[in-house]
């Protein structure tokens, strides 16, 4: 069973695995088409996982088996054995105490399975977590920064500092007074435990230890080491890192550079040369195989804002905050240098707008905006920009550099480290690092660098001159601003009193998670029998009836025969007669037997029933999850939808057959004694349906409060799996602020939020035990009394005497057990509520009333007719009535401001928000009336932002496995990846990981555009598609798409003005409004054009 419970958690990880794969790259899915496929994989996986289910089950099977037929075959042996060796024959004071003695097996039998599967559940988990207690962290450099905190540690300090109650949440953990770091050794166990300290260092020695706390270096020796100057930032001495543990491959190497304070440090170079590895490298994210790292001891705290930004699932200004106290007017400042002022004023609650859990409902440049006023805002000492000027427009871009960067930060006298493609600005920089090829190519200033290499020089001013605007920002784009913030403006101020009303109530995206009130509808009981076959569950419910009408026939078998055993000693008769002994044990033989056979039917059918159930349920929740609109996502959590793959499926596979298993089986005994005991003595009637209203009440009070506890239970998970994921996806953030305490506290808040919620379940419970067994008590003193009585005066037999108070002591106990039945029966049905709540999900309109040709579109001819587009029928608008002609074969160039509706007209396109108003029609078919995914298949998009999954490159390239090798080394070719992939090991076998970590973000994105080379569709859509690549890349993909997407209709969506120059037509929007569309030399001619406003300074 441990085995099969280990393959069944494996099979689990994986498919919440990919589960969690599938929400994180929903919106790429669904633009590529591509659900099916991670549909099909997860359903593949789950198959396996039900299979070996069904396998535990066969053991569960026989367990049962075992425990329900060892108290009947234990009667069946003592008495038989009694009568066929004993003098004396069988009477009712000798059988009904015994019974009675072994009937006492029963509940402590039947929870025996229970019991192993728990144990074996513990016993693997605790392995499996084991794992993870002895796996590598990151290195501990003692690099001049305060020492990240273990979680023992942080506990030590805030319970010496009576700080037990201090687990605050984000908007008050300014208020927490940090303690200052020691730079000291942290162990997890007592320095002299050698034997646990093996354990967690998995038996290395401490040459071999790696990991945060394994560092042995001294305090003494690196305050010796220590010795950098005031103007020194940090430095870098002989470094070679590797990003795996196990296999020291250096990804960058030979790395010496030194950092000066106060200055600007640009990082340049080509996609992939390591410019992301040497910040990760300075952030200790890596593994050092030799070299150092040194900060700067008096001026060492980090900010850092990654390639892709990360955001809390809070308010915007919380975002920004971050942990530190509110100071009004250095807030606004960030606010200007980052111009986020105008997209607040978009925002329906201002920066007290809640933002998604990636920010999902901001635009890329928006998101990375957020995530640069992050490191303004904090007032820290060194700050680390990894490429966040690849997601910004000309106008925002600039403004960030000079008033943001240049203005605010440099003015504060602090260090920044900026990786950037975007050659202009090499201009500001203090010291310029050239990587190529993982190694340092080239640093120094500007002016040295141009001294020891004219012709890297030479390249950049010619690369400059080309394709980059000048620094200095028009008269008219002043304008351009300024006609934005106005229009922002009057947009808010046009809102009525409903739209006021909506606006409050729009400031939260993220919807407080849905919870049932009362107790579980009807419809859910029988929404899962349906999941189980309504003839299936008549069958189960005979079945288990049988066996109690058997069990009960055996008793009243045993009954007689005492009866007769007694007759036989009144009279005076103490021979056996072997004929009528033979007709008592035959009779109770084959009672016992159809017993043990109707129990094994009833556990086999209903186990693999529920199995199966289980399968469609999961089945049917994962087709509506990925059916449903982009919206749903924008709005629910991960971490929420999570909990249904997880924790509610976990629930309806392993633990509501059980429950209902136990229900049935109590239902049907507590019957059984009722009926008995009112045979015996009618009386018995009018005494017990008092008791049983009592019963009733105490019942019913108790399942209205542990319903909703368990609703609670189940909700307040929720929160735990979010702030998790949330967390995990920005570690390096977290780690490079050492904020690790404020998250962890935070975490610990919500799991003591679900464990109080637990507590009081399990202090329900005993509030129920006590008053039930009072109760019970009272049945056994009614029925006692009543039969002793019935016995003395009405002259009831002996045996039936016996036989009611045996069904009497077992009335108490099962009374107890049913009302914790239908209570964890109720509470687990809220698994199948939470999740036949999201299986009622809307869905895409996938099906379609026009079938296309399976050319089309055979020549990319694309019409806009008077189209209004919104996120969702509560919102405002993000396109009001488009109406625009994109000819066959045309390049066209969109352009327009941060949030002007840019990407939504793409999105548009795939029908992946709602077009409410006008149409779309594509060779002359209007896409509304074509299946979705269908027109997904025939359109290919290169998005903004790049997803890769787990798998080989081949399964990135091609899921479908359509294409030969030849075309897929064709479209790496092209996209300038030819060289990367023919270098791994394996090459299009090669493993990618989860979310494409092992490539960069501009690799990330050539691998999108050799996926959009592969579709070969008439329509391609770039979705500032070349953001992350730097400009010698760009220049070569703009020749590619020229020459090899010639005949295709290209849009493309740009921050850079230079990469649409060459399109046949500008499509400029502001505010979800074209504002100009002509051709490039048209709108140049008219020098108070938006567009030529963009290029005016170019050279």
């Amino acid at each position: 069973m441990s085995t099969i419970q280990k393959h069944v958690l494996k099979f689990s990880d994986n498919r919440l695995k990919k589960s969690n794969e599938l929400l994180q790259g929903m919106k790429l899915l669904k633009l590529y088409g591509w659900e099916e496929i991670f549909c099909s994989a997860i359903e593949q996986v789950r198959k396996r996982e039900v299979k070996k289910m069904l396998k535990l089950g066969g053991f569960l099977i026989a367990t049962n088996f075992i425990t329900q037929a060892t108290p009947v075959t234990v009667t069946l042996i003592s008495f038989a054995v009694y009568s066929l060796v004993s003098p004396l024959p069988l009477t009712p004071e000798l059988a009904f105490s015994s019974l009675a003695l072994f009937q006492q097996l029963i509940i402590p039998l039947y929870l025996l399975p229970m019991t192993i599967a728990f144990t074996v559940n513990a016993i693997v988990s605790v392995g499996r977590l084991q794992k993870f207690f002895v796996a590598p962290e990151i290195e501990e450099n003692h690099d001049g920064r305060d020492v990240l905190c273990s979680a023992e540690q942080q506990f030590r300090d805030e319970y010496d500092d009576d700080e037990d109650d201090d687990f605050v949440d984000s908007k008050e953990d300014a208020k927490v007074q940090k303690k200052p770091f020691k730079y000291e050794k942290v162990t997890l166990v007592p320095a002299d435990d050698e034997d646990d300290d093996k354990l967690l260092t998995g038996g290395r020695t401490s040459k071999e230890a790696y990991g945060t706390f394994d560092q042995e270096t001294s305090l003494g020796d690196f305050e010796r080491a220590n010795t950098l100057s005031d103007n020194v930032a940090l430095m870098i001495k002989n470094g070679s890192y590797s990003w795996d543990v196990d296999n020291p491959v250096a990804a960058i190497s030979d790395i010496n550079l030194t950092i000066p304070a106060e200055k600007l440090t640009l990082i340049v170079g080509l996609v992939g040369s390591g410019k992301s590895s040497v910040l990760s490298a300075m952030l200790g994210e890596m593994t050092t195989l030799s070299g150092s790292i040194l900060f700067n001891k008096k001026k060492n705290k980090v900010a850092y804002a990654s390639q892709k930004a990360w955001l809390q699932n809070a308010t915007l200004k919380d975002n920004i905050l971050f942990g530190e106290p509110f100071n009004k007017k250095r807030y606004n400042k960030v606010i200007e240098a980052c111009a986020l002022q105008p997209d607040i004023d978009i925002l329906p609650g201002g920066d007290k707008t809640e933002i998604g859990e990636k920010g999902i409902n901001l635009s890329g440049g928006q998101k990375q905006r957020v995530s640069l006023a992050r490191c303004m805002y904090g007032q820290t000492d060194i700050v680390i920009l990894d490429d966040p000027l690849a997601a910004l427009d000309v106008h925002v871009g600039r403004h960030v550099i000079h008033e943001g960067i240049l203005g605010f930060v440099m003015k504060e006298n602090r260090t920044v480290i900026l990786v950037s493609h975007q050659l202009q600005y090499l201009q500001y920089a203090n010291q310029i690092i050239v990587m190529d090829g993982g190694k340092i190519y080239r640093q120094g200033s500007l002016d040295e660098i141009a001294n020891h290499d004219p012709e890297l020089y030479g390249n950049w001013k010619e690369t400059i001159v080309l394709q980059t605007e000048s620094e200095k920002e028009s008269e008219t784009e002043e304008e351009l601003t300024i006609i934005e913030r106005k229009e922002l403006i009057k947009q808010v101020s046009m809102i009525s009193e409903e739209g006021k009303k909506q606006e409050k109530v729009g400031t939260t995206l993220i919807e407080e998670e849905e919870r049932e009130r009362g107790s579980v509808s009807w419809k859910i009981y029988l929404a899962y029998a349906k999941a189980i076959k309504l003839p299936i569950v008549f069958t189960i419910i005979t079945l288990w009836a049988s066996q109690t009408t058997a069990l009960t026939l055996t008793n009243f078998w045993l009954s007689a025969w005492s009866e007769s055993g007694a007759n036989v000693t009144i009279n005076g008769t103490v021979q056996n007669d072997s004929d009528d002994l033979g007709y008592w044990i035959g009779g109770y033989t084959g009672l016992t037997i159809a017993y043990i056979i109707l129990g094994v039917l009833g556990n086999s059918s209903q186990i693999i029933s529920a199995l199966l159930a289980a399968k469609r349920i999961h089945i049917s929740l994962l087709r509506s999850i990925i059916d449903a609109p982009m919206r749903f996502f924008d709005t629910t959590p991960v971490g929420r939808i999570l909990n249904r793959f997880s924790n509610d499926t976990m629930i309806i596979d392993q633990k509501i057959w059980q429950t209902v298993n136990g229900l049935l089986i109590t239902i049907f005994q507590i019957a059984a004694a009722v009926i008995v005991n009112s045979l015996v003595i009618p009386i018995f009637i009018a005494f017990v349906v008092p008791v049983l209203v009592i019963y009733y009440f105490i019942q019913s009070y108790f399942i209205t409060t542990s319903r909703e506890l368990q609703r609670l239970d189940s909700i307040t998970k929720s929160p735990v799996f979010a702030h998790f994921s949330e967390t995990l996806g920005g570690l390096s953030t977290i780690r490079a602020y050492r904020d690790e305490r404020r998250f962890r506290r935070v975490l610990i808040e919500r799991i003591d939020t679900n464990n109080i919620v637990f507590l009081f379940l399990l202090s329900v419970n005993r509030w129920l035990a006590v008053r039930l067994d009072l109760v019970g008590a009272f049945i056994v003193l009614v029925s006692g009394l009543g039969t002793l009585i019935a016995s003395i005066l009405g002259g009831l037999q002996p045996s039936l005497v016996g036989l009611a108070l045996s069904y009497s002591l077992q009335i108490a106990g099962y009374l107890n057990w049913l009302i914790r039945q239908v209570a964890d029966c109720e509470m687990q049905m809220n698994a199948v509520e939470r999740v036949k709540h999201y299986t009622h999900t809307p869905s895409e309109p996938y099906r379609g009333n026009q079938k296309p040709p399976l050319a089309w579109p055979d020549s990319g001819d694309v019409r806009f007719n008077d189209v209004s587009v919104r996120y969702a029928a509560e919102l405002e608008p993000v396109l009001r009535d488009i109406t625009v002609h994109f000819k066959a074969g045309e390049k066209i160039g969109i352009c327009g401001r941060t949030g002007s509706g840019k990407s939504s007209l793409t999105l548009a396109l795939f029908r992946l928000i709602d077009t409410y108003k006008g149409s779309i029609v594509i060779d002359g078919i209007d896409i509304s009336q074509v299946p979705l995914l269908t027109l997904r298949n025939r359109i290919a998009i290169i998005p903004q932002d790049p997803v890769l999954f787990s798998g080989t490159i081949r399964f990135n390239l091609d899921p479908l496995e359509e294409k030969l090798d030849s075309q897929l080394w064709e479209a790496l070719e092209i996209a300038q990846l030819k060289p990367t992939v023919s270098e791994l090991d394996n090459q299009l076998d090669a493993e990618v990981a989860e979310n494409g970590e092992n490539f960069s973000v501009g690799q990330r994105q050539l691998f999108c555009l050799a996926r959009a080379f592969l579709r070969n569709a008439r329509i391609l859509i770039m979705d500032e598609a070349t953001a992350s690549i730097d400009m010698q890349t760009d220049a070569i993909l703009q020749t590619v798409v020229a020459t090899s997407f010639n005949s295709v209709t290209v849009i493309t969506v740009a921050h850079r003005v230079a990469t649409i120059m060459d399109s046949d037509t500008i499509l400029v929007l502001s505010d979800g409004k074209i504002v100009e569309y002509d051709t490039p030399a048209n709108l140049l001619q008219d020098e108070d054009s938006i567009f030529s406003s963009l290029v005016k300074g170019m050279k």
